[in-house]
C-alpha cells in the first residue's frame, strides 16, 4: 500500500456522513477533523505493524472499526502535517500520536472520527455515539452518573438525551487527560454540572458541561447533536512536563517503521 491515502469511496449502505465543520466548531483551540466509514479500507491493506496491534483479535467488527479509526487518523494527520500517519499504540493500547501532534479518536460501528492539532500542551478528547444509545444508558444510569448528577437528571425534560451528554463528555474528558493520569478515572470519579437546553432549542447548539469534581476541575466540555449522533469535545491543558503517549524517539522509530512498511506493501 502506498503512503498516499485512498480517496473516500462510496460504500454499500453508506451511513450518514458526519458534518466535520460542526465537529471542529466544538473545539477551542481549532482542530482538524476527519472521518472514515467501516468498509472503506480493508484491514489487510493497513501497514503490517499496524495490523500487528490487533494480533489475536479476529472479530470482523473490531477489525473494521479499528481500520476506520486508523484511516480517519491518517486523513487528519495528512491534512495537518502533509503526510498521513498510520498510528501505532502506546503500552496501554491507546493511539500513539506523532511527536508534535495532539489528537483523539472515536467510533461507532459504522463511522470513525479523528481530531488533530499541533501539540501545544492541550489534550484533545472526542466521543461520538448514536442518539439511540441514550435510551440504553438510562438502564445503566447508576453506572454512568454520580448521585449528584442523577438528582439533576430528575428535572430534565429529556433524561435519555441528558445522560447521553454526560456519558459522551466523560468519555471525551478521559481521552483528553495525560496518559499517566488516566488510571483510576471512572464515570463515578467525575461530577459534571450543566444547564438543560430550553425547550425547542436547536439540538445542534452545543451544551456546555463543566467538571466540578474530578480531574481538570473547571474544564468545560461541549456536546451537540450532529445529524443522528451525539458528539462531545474536550480540550484540556496539560500540566507542565506532561508527555504525549510516547517519547519523541520511540514515536519516531515506530512511525518510521510503519511508514516504510506502508510504502513497500
Amino acid at each position: 500500500m502506498s503512503a498516499l491515502l485512498p480517496a473516500p469511496a462510496p460504500v454499500s449502505g453508506d451511513p450518514e456522513p458526519v458534518d466535520l465543520a460542526a465537529v471542529a466548531a466544538l473545539f477551542e483551540p481549532p482542530v482538524i477533523a476527519a472521518q472514515a466509514h467501516t468498509g472503506e479500507l480493508d484491514f489487510a491493506q493497513l501497514p503490517a505493524p499496524v495490523r500487528e496491534l490487533l494480533r489475536g483479535y479476529t472479530a470482523p467488527l473490531r477489525r473494521e472499526t479499528f481500520t476506520a479509526g486508523r484511516l480517519a487518523a491518517a486523513r487528519a494527520t495528512a491534512a495537518l502535517t502533509g503526510m498521513p500517519r498510520w498510528l501505532s499504540a502506546d503500552g496501554r493500547g491507546a493511539p500513539s500520536w506523532p511527536y508534535g501532534v495532539a489528537g483523539s479518536l472515536s467510533h461507532t460501528n459504522r463511522v470513525a472520527l479523528c481530531v488533530t492539532g499541533p501539540d501545544h500542551g492541550v489534550g484533545l478528547g472526542i466521543d461520538i455515539e448514536p442518539l439511540e444509545t441514550g435510551e440504553e444508558l438510562l438502564s445503566a444510569v447508576h453506572y454512568v452518573c454520580t448521585p449528584r448528577e442523577r438528582d439533576r437528571l430528575r428535572g430534565s425534560p429529556d433524561p435519555a438525551r441528558a445522560v447521553l451528554r454526560l456519558f459522551c463528555v466523560k468519555e471525551a474528558l478521559y481521552k483528553a487527560l495525560p496518559p499517566d493520569t488516566q488510571d483510576g478515572v471512572s464515570f463515578q470519579s467525575v461530577d459534571l454540572e450543566w444547564e438543560e437546553p430550553p425547550a425547542g432549542q436547536d439540538p445542534g447548539v452545543p451544551v456546555r458541561l463543566t467538571v466540578v469534581r474530578g480531574p481538570g476541575p473547571g474544564t468545560t466540555g461541549r456536546c451537540a447533536v450532529v445529524g443522528s449522533r451525539m458528539i462531545a469535545a474536550v480540550a484540556l491543558p496539560w500540566p507542565k512536563g506532561s508527555l504525549n503517549s510516547a517519547t519523541e524517539s520511540a514515536t519516531s522509530r515506530t512511525e518510521s517503521r510503519i511508514q516504510q512498511d506502508g510504502q513497500q506493501t
